[in-house]
């Protein structure tokens, strides 16, 4: 098997979890932005920063997916939301359906990451974002909010991780399943 793990990262969540597999696979973990040629490549592990729904790189590095090749492609999402809530889980893979080509997203398996978030690091961008989500979270009444949402308003403004290296599993097992 001749694999590749890729982050997308821009505070260093993803790259954390990247170097950590790397550490349990032998796959090199490299930025996105430095892999253009995917035709070495049969086993492709994509991790990437969910931002506004987004995920960092992917859209660009799917580009570059060689359509004439087989590879298997895992794309882990690190993100501050609950993974294990659906309403979070469906919008995931909805932005990812968009992110990648038909025919590229049948054949993906998803992985969700919790990451982490430092408000002190976040660009002006960012913690205008986050200022907006908060404050339409906070409109909601109390006895209302989920667990998650209660979490992202109790960490407003403060440094918080959920960076689980165990969540990691799941890749371990789909790279032995095959």
């Amino acid at each position: 098997m001749n694999g590749i793990i890729l982050y997308g990262s821009r505070y260093g969540a993803a790259q954390q979890y990247a170097q950590a597999l790397e550490e349990r696979t032998g796959f090199p973990a490299v930025s996105y932005e430095e892999v253009l040629d995917f035709g070495p490549f049969d086993t492709i592990i994509y991790i990437g920063g969910l931002y506004a729904g987004k995920t960092t790189g992917l859209a660009r590095t799917a580009r570059h997916l060689p359509t004439d090749h087989p590879f298997r492609l895992l794309v882990a999402t690190v993100g501050l939301a609950d993974p294990t809530d659906e309403g979070n889980l469906l919008h995931i893979r909805e932005s990812l359906a968009e992110e990648l080509s038909p025919g590229i997203f049948v054949r993906t398996t998803h992985i969700p990451l919790r990451g982490a978030i430092d408000y002190a690091k976040l660009s002006l961008k960012h913690r205008l974002m986050m200022k907006v989500m908060c404050a339409f979270l906070r409109r909601k009444p109390p006895e209302e909010r989920s667990a998650d949402t209660q979490e992202i308003l109790d960490s407003y403004g403060n440094a918080v991780t959920f960076i689980d290296f165990d969540a990691l599993a799941p890749i371990q097992e789909w790279l032995e399943r095959t």
